[in-house]
């Protein structure tokens, strides 16, 4: 079996593979929205306006209410997506720490060994409240983040 040492190793990895994930994740989800708004926002100003308008309302920022809207998809989307590795490396994390070499298990082990308990469900339990929790705060988080970026420019 393999040293103490090295099954902390492969609970970091786990860590790492769900933030490098999650980030694309809550990154893209908030892009993605912000774009769908963008377009839909430019349809609208089309539909009312002339072309010259259209540029000027597409070269602003979007409403705060669909900030928020975007930031809490990230925020859920990263939750969602990511909670599978976050509760296997958990309990990885939790596995008592006089348990014998032969009784610590791998990322791909304890994840064997949770399907058998609980099956898909067992992968997801408390994910419900985590997304739930998670909407209003990245909302918050991404209208302080765009805000900032339009009085603070990067150029």
């Amino acid at each position: 079996m393999a040293p103490s040492w090295v099954y902390g190793l492969l609970a970091r990895a786990a860590g790492l593979i769900r933030e490098a994930g999650g980030c694309a994740a809550w990154f893209g989800a908030k892009e993605t929205t912000s774009k769908l708004f963008r377009d839909a926002n430019e349809r609208k100003a089309r539909a009312l306006v002339g072309r010259e308008e259209v540029e000027r309302v597409n070269a602003e920022a979007l409403p705060l209410w669909q900030q928020a809207v975007a930031g809490a998809s990230a925020g859920m989307s990263y939750n969602f997506l990511f909670f599978p590795a976050d509760t296997v490396k958990s309990r990885m994390q939790t596995a008592p720490m006089g348990a014998a070499e032969g009784m610590r298990r791998t990322f791909a082990q304890e994840a064997v060994q949770l399907w058998r308990q609980a099956g898909l469900a067992g992968f997801y339990r408390g994910c419900g409240i985590t997304v739930l929790r998670s909407a209003p705060s990245s909302a918050f988080i991404f209208m302080v983040y765009d805000g900032l970026k339009k009085y603070l420019p990067m150029q």
